[in-house]
C-alpha cells in the first residue's frame, strides 16, 4: 500500500471481528515501532505483543482493548537524553508507525492512551512490567467489524502556511 493512501484511508476502530492476528503481522507492526526515530537513539522503549485472550480479557474489562484479537503495548523507560525527556515524543512516533503498518497489513487499530493512566498498576502487574518502566499507551489491533467514514479535515489552506504564520 502506497504510504498516502494508508495516511489517508487510516481510521480510529474501536469494534473487532474475532478473526485472529497472526505473530507474523504482529511482530511486522511492533518492528514498524521499533524503527521510529528516538531522541538521541536511546531507544528507552520496549514493546509487548499480547494475543492471549485471558489477557486481552482482562485490558477489555479496564476498557482497553476494544474487543480486539491482539494489543501491542508501549513501555517506556522515562529517562531523560542529555537534550531533555523526549520518551513520550519517542513512543508517539512508534505508535504512528504502528498505525499506519496495521492499516499497510489490511487491519484496523486504535491508538489509546488516556485511559492508560488509571490502569497502569493494573496493566503493568498483569503484564510484568517493572516498576521503574511506564505502561504509555495501547494499539489494539484486528479486523475492523465496521469502519468509520473520514472525518471532517481542515482544508489545507486554512491549516497551513509557508515562511510565516498566516491563519
Amino acid at each position: 500500500m502506497d504510504l498516502y493512501d494508508a495516511i489517508n484511508t487510516r481510521r480510529s476502530v474501536r469494534q473487532f471481528t474475532d478473526a485472529p492476528v497472526s505473530r507474523d503481522v504482529l511482530s511486522r507492526i511492533a518492528q514498524a515501532g521499533i524503527e521510529a526515530p528516538t531522541g538521541c537513539n536511546k531507544q528507552l522503549r520496549h514493546f509487548v505483543i499480547v494475543d492471549d485472550a485471558a489477557a486481552l480479557a482482562a485490558m477489555d474489562e479496564m476498557g482497553l482493548s476494544k474487543g480486539a484479537t491482539a494489543c501491542i503495548v508501549i513501555v517506556m523507560e522515562p529517562t531523560a537524553t542529555p537534550y531533555g525527556p523526549f520518551w513520550m515524543q519517542d513512543a508517539s512516533a512508534a505508535m504512528q508507525n504502528m498505525l499506519l503498518a496495521a492499516v499497510a497489513e489490511g487491519l484496523a487499530a486504535c491508538w489509546i492512551e488516556g485511559q492508560v493512566t488509571p490502569n497502569e498498576d493494573a496493566l503493568r502487574e498483569l503484564l510484568g512490567v517493572p516498576a521503574d518502566m511506564r505502561v504509555w499507551s495501547l494499539l489494539p489491533i484486528g479486523t475492523a467489524a465496521e469502519t468509520p467514514s473520514r472525518p471532517a479535515k481542515p482544508a489545507f489552506n486554512d491549516m497551513v502556511s509557508f515562511n510565516t504564520f498566516k491563519k
